[in-house]
């Protein structure tokens, strides 16, 4: 056999060896992502209900009767006195009144493990707490939600896991009523916490208040962890006064009293028409100096990413995390959570780290649930918003985000399991849900679907027909969320390779030129090395 028949057969034997184990690979993926348990299953929970009347032991005025019991923990609020009204809003502004927003009281957590929670059993936690109404839009609605401090006898911090969750003194009791489906933000955090390590832990439980001896029933709320450092948390150093640096948490949202605000370069110069406010350091440790050095780290971050120099532009992978933002804009677009990016929009920074996106928060709105239009699943929109507007016009980023949304799609987003997810959770909710539409929707809901001061959905105006958007049932509302992930899902692979279309920049350049270079050196001497040994 000749030296380059031999080198032929080499060459065929290795291509089809890489070929196989390529082939082995992805059936290993589909496999694993058809076949892997989803995580936190609240399968071994799930005790049979069925021939039972959901409603059978809430009165009409919503008073809980003896021999009340729930698959869910129950959360009792025990609060001293009403809860202020402490919020006013001015276009885009939140201003609070000078006010303590908080009021004093007790809380505790029903959890047996056996799947049946009464209130007449023992708590699994009990604290006392400092609890204030919390949510912008949903802040006026009639169901409230709710910022809850643990706190112990003598005010001091209690941090404790709930219901398996990190140890933690804030929690969040969440529940907007703009979703009906009361899975938006269970389902988005879910999933998000497969790909990025800060996304929120949570837990679904029905919630009663105390009024003397008897009990209200307030609903089905998700107990979630509130944005804020810690171990279990955003695992950032803790900051020393005495330091000229610190690391740093911080958001993109409306101005508000509560956080410090930053004077950042982007918004002063309009690239972003909301305000950065600082999450931590909190305030009772904030002071000039701090502000200057946060102030100016973010901002040059948005310097570097604005610039029109490309020399400047090409170096902002050493101010940010690149993975995080790419995650951070492909978990965001596949569920049309189109408020983050301007509200609710978290960043935190090591100490002698690059910034990072995250953690994602805030779904209530997303999954076609907006209420001045429908979604369009044809259509990407997270490029849009401030700095992925910049990051998206580099060719490197986008292909970056092609790839990364190609694996996804085989696992984390696959439909399988994005769908297996909800159904879990449906049928953990199983008689809550009922519960849920009657202490809220119900009443809400009149003859052409308006659910009356509070959320409503106007009709989507498309080719001179009105299509109503308001859902009268729950599963109604199940098949909105499904139908938009599946078309929207299915539309984002393609229009994220229409945006390699739109980038000005190419900061794999230099990259590029090296390789070919070294290409055309193999070229060039590999020939000069087989004529020397002839």
């Amino acid at each position: 056999m000749t030296r380059t028949k031999t080198r032929l057969l080499i060459f065929f034997t290795c291509a089809s060896c890489l070929a196989m184990s390529l082939f082995l690979r992805y059936l290993y993926v589909v496999h694993m992502s058809r076949n892997t348990p989803i995580p936190h299953s609240f399968h071994e929970y799930l005790p049979d209900m069925s021939g039972e009347d959901p409603l059978k032991y809430i009165a009409s005025d919503f008073h809980v009767l003896d021999g009340f019991s729930t698959n869910l923990p129950i959360i009792v609020l025990d609060i001293d006195g009403e809860l202020p009204d402490y919020k006013k809003f001015t276009g885009s502004e939140e201003i609070v009144y000078d006010t303590d927003p908080y009021t004093t009281g007790r809380i505790a957590v029903i959890d047996t493990g056996t799947g049946k929670n009464k209130l007449t059993d023992a708590p699994a936690f009990r604290s006392d707490m400092r609890i204030k109404l919390r949510g912008h839009t949903s802040y006026s609605y009639d169901k409230k939600q709710y910022l809850i401090k643990l706190v112990k006898e003598d005010g001091l911090k209690n941090e404790l896991s709930l219901l398996g969750m990190g140890d933690g003194a804030d929690w969040v009791l969440n529940g907007s009523m703009a979703d009906k489906s009361m899975l938006r933000n269970y389902l988005a955090y879910r999933i998000c916490a497969e790909v990025m390590d800060t996304a929120p832990d949570c837990e679904f439980c029905e919630v009663v208040t105390r009024e003397g001896d008897s009990f209200i029933y307030q609903g089905v709320l998700l107990l979630t962890e509130s944005v804020s450092r810690g171990r279990t948390r955003v695992n950032i150093e803790p900051y020393h006064q005495a330091d000229d640096y610190s690391s740093y948490l911080i958001r993109r949202d409306r101005y508000t009293s509560f956080d410090p605000m930053l004077d950042t370069w982007g918004r002063l110069n309009g690239y972003s028409p909301e305000w950065i406010g600082v999450k931590y350091p909190g305030k009772e440790r904030f002071d000039e100096k701090i502000k200057k050095f946060i102030e100016e780290d973010y901002s040059r971050v948005e310097k570097v990413l604005y610039s029109d120099t490309f020399r400047v532009y090409e170096t902002y992978d050493k101010y940010i995390d690149v993975q995080s933002f790419a995650d951070y804009f492909l978990l965001n677009e596949y569920f049309g959570n189109y408020d983050a990016g301007n509200h609710s929009t978290y960043m935190y920074k090591p100490e002698r780290g690059r910034l990072r996106m995250g953690p994602v928060w805030d779904f209530d709105q997303a999954m076609d649930n907006y209420f001045a239009e429908a979604m369009h699943t044809e259509d990407l929109a997270f490029q849009t918003k401030p700095l992925f507007d910049r990051l998206t016009l580099d060719l490197k980023f986008v292909r970056q985000l092609e790839k990364e949304y190609n694996v996804l799609r085989r696992d984390t987003l696959a439909e399988e399991h994005v769908y297996a997810v909800m159904d879990e959770a449906i049928e953990y909710l199983k008689s809550a849900r009922v519960r849920e539409w009657y202490r809220w929707e119900a009443d809400y809901l009149d003859d052409s679907g308006m659910n009356l001061g509070n959320y409503y959905l106007q009709d989507d105006l498309r080719d001179g027909y009105a299509l109503k958007r308001m859902t009268k049932h729950y599963f109604d509302e199940i098949s909105v969320i499904k139908n938009y992930l599946h078309k929207h899902g299915a539309a984002m692979g393609p229009d994220i390779r229409e945006l390699e279309e739109l980038t000005v920049f190419d900061t794999t350049g230099n990259v590029a030129n090296l390789a070919v270079l070294a290409m055309a050196a193999v070229l060039f001497f590999v020939p000069l090395v087989m004529v020397g040994r002839k």
